[in-house]
């Protein structure tokens, strides 16, 4: 999806958060916010690009008047310890399920309610299991299940530090014999990374690689070559999050028709081009139905 007016303000919200992050006093956050505008009006079509690459101009803008070149690393580490802290529960609830893909699904997505980005407050236990409770609103449970079932290959792309614990949850009931986990190569928020990926343990069960930069999400002319080979052979990619929904649905089916969406929609302008979505929901969609703009037949 493209940006929209609406992103302005928001990438302009996010340079203040991020500012303010850093320590220092107003001057310098309003010399962030100054340069992180300077930086917006250069550019040619800032409407046609999608909403993270906008964001990347606030976080930018940050790092270079701040100095600081990982300001989230405390929060991630912090975040992944304590998802880590609930794993042996969560595992154990996995394994007396009725139906573990499910649940497993679910356990991901409530993962997504770690953003540090927008600055949105949340209870971890409390919120997965109302999460748990509540279900897919927007869902093609069935037809992922089907699409599952013939896959020898599939790409992960993880979305946030602590969330990709819960996303370990997800990856043992796949089959970690045939997921690649993908991390950023380097800090942007609390995206998830290398590091952060060997804290909760994936690494010794998956192999991990990286998008060859610290971009929001998966903007293909900027990811490596090497990250655009894997998403291309992998039979089936899930695209975890919002900045991963924001540019993977600007691809078409020469770069893979076996995208699956997971994501919980946190603004208007993503419930806009989620078919049948409004915000606040959970969604499992697949690319396909997307593109096609058609609310998604739940199969069940």
């Amino acid at each position: 999806m493209k940006a929209t007016v609406a992103c302005i303000p928001c990438m302009m919200r996010q340079a203040f958060l991020a500012a303010r992050h850093c320590g220092g006093d107003p001057t310098l956050h309003k010399q962030v916010l100054d340069e992180a505008m300077r930086r917006y009006l250069a550019l040619e079509d800032p409407l046609g690009i999608t909403p993270g690459e906008l964001s990347q101009v606030a976080y930018e803008a940050c790092r270079d008047v701040m100095g600081v070149h990982d300001p989230y690393l405390h929060e991630k580490r912090s975040c992944n310890e304590k998802v880590m802290e609930l794993y042996p529960e969560l595992k154990a609830r996995l394994d007396q399920s009725a139906d573990p893909l499910a649940d497993a699904l679910l356990l991901a997505m409530a993962g997504n309610i770690i953003d540090l980005g927008i600055d949105q407050p949340y209870d971890l236990t409390e919120d997965v299991i109302k999460q748990m409770d509540r279900g897919f609103d927007v869902q093609e449970l069935e037809q992922f299940r089907h699409a599952l079932s013939g896959a020898k290959s599939i790409l992960y792309l993880a979305d946030n530090a602590g969330e990709i614990g819960f996303d370990r949850l997800l990856i043992e009931v796949l089959g970690p014999d045939r997921v690649t986990l993908m991390v950023k190569a380097g800090p942007i928020v609390n995206d998830a990374m290398l590091a952060d990926a060997q804290q909760v343990g994936l690494t010794d069960i998956v192999r991990v690689v990286d998008t060859g930069s610290n971009y929001f999400g998966f903007p293909w002319h900027i990811v490596s070559r090497q990250a655009r080979e894997q998403f291309r052979t992998a039979d089936l990619v899930i695209s975890k999050g919002h900045a991963n929904f924001e540019t993977v649905s600007e691809l078409g089916p020469e770069e893979h028709s076996g995208i699956w969406y997971l994501l919980k929609v946190k603004c208007e302008d993503v419930a806009i081009a989620v078919p049948a979505a409004s915000l606040g929901d959970v969604v499992l969609i697949s690319h396909a139905t997307v593109k096609a703009g058609r609310a998604p037949a739940t199969g069940d």
